[in-house]
């Protein structure tokens, strides 16, 4: 490890030395890029690059970490011919250059199964003697947003759509959507400071399908909710179907009893008008 330390050192002292230019008979695509990546993902760092030289000279092509707050760490290197890989063991076996030559104008790598230890500054440094071109490019791995739950709540005459994740590096960014119907929220509705929740009137409700989306760097999850157009009878209101069923009742309940007492009360009196025609014909 200290021999390839030590062999990388000129192109170091080169990289110092030499003023870079865009008429210069060596140049890389110099576009600087931050990469957000998921954990887990793989991902390419480009470093493509032409030359006008017609030295015999070996295109040597070396990739770096080079953060600030650490001492530089090689970790691929080919030169001579000859490619030296597993320069730095927390990245063994997992970089790579797209290219299976180098040489030919494509220094770019592939890292695979990153990880948030992956999350630094790396550079790309292409010499063929007499000169050399170098880029930088950053690279942040991330944890994915988990998949999201939705659930809701329903309290008197208002109702809350919640949505709530297990992971993910921030920023997150929540959007609240209706997914059928006319697809346009309750005009009053408002949601959260963390956007997590959404909260409106259920007189203002529509029915239909509502969706969660939870919104990262690398990449969007979401979820979603079923809502049923048909709204609660509040406790001290009368359903207009139970008030039809009670009069209804209660008019049947009335005619009967009137029939009922009707029908009593013409046998007693039938019978009364018996009683006094049979005391009429005894008195005869």
């Amino acid at each position: 490890m200290m021999m390839m330390w030590h062999l990388l050192w000129p192109s170091v002292l080169l990289g110092v030395f030499f003023n870079i230019c865009p008429t210069c008979p060596l140049e890389i695509q110099k576009e600087r890029k931050h990469y957000y990546v998921a954990r887990g993902s793989s991902v390419q760092l480009p470093c493509a690059y032409s030359h006008t030289l017609d030295s015999k000279q070996y295109t040597e092509v070396s990739w770096s970490i080079v953060s600030a707050d650490r001492e530089e760490q090689p970790i691929i290197w080919f030169t001579g011919g000859r490619l030296y890989s597993d320069l730095y063991k927390p990245m063994e076996g997992r970089v790579q250059f797209t290219s299976a030559d180098p040489q030919n104008g494509d220094a770019s790598i592939n890292i695979k199964d990153v990880r948030p230890s992956d999350t630094e500054m790396y550079r790309c440094l292409v010499k063929k003697l007499p000169e050399l071109d170098k880029k930088i490019l950053d690279l942040t791995v991330m944890e994915a947003p988990s998949q999201p739950l939705c659930s809701v709540d329903e309290e008197d005459n208002s109702m809350t759509l919640k949505c709530s994740f297990l992971q993910g590096t921030p920023p997150l960014h929540y959007i609240w959507s209706k997914t059928s119907g006319n697809k346009v929220l309750p005009p009053q509705a408002t949601v959260d400071p963390t956007g997590a929740t959404l909260h409106f009137n259920i007189t203002e409700r529509e029915c239909g399908s509502s969706r969660c989306t939870v919104e990262s760097m690398v990449g969007p999850k979401h979820c979603d909710l079923h809502l049923d157009c048909s709204l609660p009878v509040a406790n001290n209101v009368s359903s207009p179907r139970l008030l039809t069923t009670t009069a209804v009742t209660a008019i049947v309940v009335t005619i009967t009893t009137l029939f009922i007492v009707t029908v009593v009360l013409a046998a007693f009196l039938y019978r009364k008008r018996k009683e006094q025609f049979q005391d009429i014909e005894i008195e005869k």
